[in-house]
């Protein structure tokens, strides 16, 4: 019989079933193979190992996201980073220990951070606070994104009675909510919070 003329499995279809699978839970290579309806020595042959596929995941989102950056500059450069990484995470929550856990190591992760400090710089954060700064951005974004696994309060689990604010919280919610869209709407708050009182003149 003759070779197809294009690859069964590819790099790009990997991460689309990836994308599936990471949403909802974690998953095994063997259940990977079978989302892609390949064997699992094939998914071998391109990735060695989750880790290997966070980092083309992280690649991928990385690339894309210095072409959408563009030339923004400031507190709204600082803005698209973010809401981007939490898209990203967003996407792929079971993954998440693994990003938190995987070296530090490629060419696009240090752009990334090198980008990120050069940003918080240009907005009037000092160098003794970069990394505090940074660090505190990871871990708002990857611990929501995280969080995403845990199953959601119900106002059913609470008694108007004894939990009289989170009941009405709980009562303004759609049956359908998307905790992602709950981070995206806050994170420009975060933002200004965490640069309360820095200014380009205030940089050292």
């Amino acid at each position: 019989m003759a070779r197809p003329h294009t690859p069964i499995l590819s790099e790009a279809r990997i991460l689309e079933a990836v994308r599936r699978l990471a949403v909802d839970g974690d998953f095994t290579l063997a259940q990977l193979a079978r989302e892609l309806d390949v064997r699992v020595s094939s998914i071998y042959h391109h990735v060695a190992s989750k880790g290997a596929i966070v980092h083309l995941l992280r690649r991928d989102w990385i690339l894309r996201l210095r072409t959408e950056l563009g030339d923004s500059a400031g507190r709204e450069r600082l803005s698209r980073i973010v809401h981007s990484y939490a898209e990203f995470a967003g996407e792929i929550p079971a993954l998440v220990p693994i990003l938190i856990t995987e070296p530090f190591q490629d060419d696009e992760l240090r752009w990334l951070y090198e980008d990120l400090a050069q940003t918080l710089h240009d907005i009037g954060v000092p160098d003794t606070r970069l990394l505090p700064l940074i660090g505190t951005i990871d871990a708002i974004v990857l611990g929501a994104a995280f969080d995403l696994l845990a199953p959601p309060f119900h106002a059913s689990e609470v008694s108007p009675e004894t939990h009289p604010r989170l009941t009405a919280a709980l009562a303004t919610l759609p049956e359908d909510v998307d905790r992602r869209e709950h981070l995206h709407s806050t994170l420009d708050d975060l933002l200004a919070g965490l640069l309360r009182g820095y200014s380009a003149h205030t940089s050292s």
